[in-house]
Parts: structure tokens; C-alpha cells; sequence
């Protein structure tokens, strides 16, 4: 029983992460599982993701709004190093470079301040 709540919950934060919302009804019915159940995963995932919900119409489960999930993982020396990599390539790896500065750096990265190309 456990391998299912596990492999649910995964299967859940996947749909959530990939900007879905959900609703316990349609959880309860693609996995044949009680409201608590889901609930219960809801609460276990809210742990370590944002998620919010909004009741009613049009309502459900989904992230926050703007949560990109690798952000903030970058240290400062990290960031600083590939900022400065970024004046010394070509323009494609320097889109790279602030794509993954953009991903896994601080939340809205947009750049280094005294780079004017971006």
C-alpha cells in the first residue's frame, strides 16, 4: 500500500508541476482512491511545493503562481562565476548560461546589471 501513496503522490506533484490544476474528484477517479486519501496527499506534497487552492467554480489545486521548483539553488559564487562565463562565449551558449541562471538561480534573475546584450 505504501509503494501506491508514493507513486501517487509523484505522479500528483507531476501534474502539478507541470502547471495543471487538479480537483479532488478527478484524482479520486483516476486513482480510485477516498477524498481523504487525496487530501492526505495534497497535505504531504504542500510540504515541500506551494500549493494553493481556490474553492468554488473554476476552482482546484495547482501551484503558485511564478514557482519554478530548481530555483535558489545556486550559490552566490556560483551565479558569479557564470555570469562572467557568459562574456566570454558565443551568443548561443550565453542564452544557455542565463537560461540556467534563470532556472536555478535567484528568484526573477534577470541578468547581470552591466550586461547590456542579454
Amino acid at each position: 500500500m505504501p509503494d501506491n501513496a508514493y507513486q501517487r503522490r509523484r505522479e500528483i506533484e507531476r501534474m502539478l508541476l507541470s502547471g495543471k490544476k487538479l480537483t479532488i474528484p478527478y484524482l479520486m477517479r483516476i486513482y480510485g482512491v477516498s477524498r481523504n486519501a487525496i487530501r492526505k496527499d495534497l497535505d504531504t506534497l504542500s510540504i515541500c511545493l506551494p500549493v494553493m487552492s481556490r474553492q468554488g467554480y473554476g476552482g482546484g489545486y495547482y501551484l503558485m503562481e511564478g514557482f519554478m521548483p530548481y530555483q535558489n539553488v545556486l550559490s552566490k559564487e556560483q551565479i558569479k562565476c557564470l555570469e562572467e562565463l557568459a562574456f566570454t562565449c558565443s551568443k548561443e551558449h550565453k542564452k544557455v548560461l542565463y537560461s540556467m541562471l534563470y532556472e536555478f538561480g535567484p528568484y526573477q534573475y534577470t541578468g547581470p546589471k552591466d550586461d547590456q546584450e542579454k
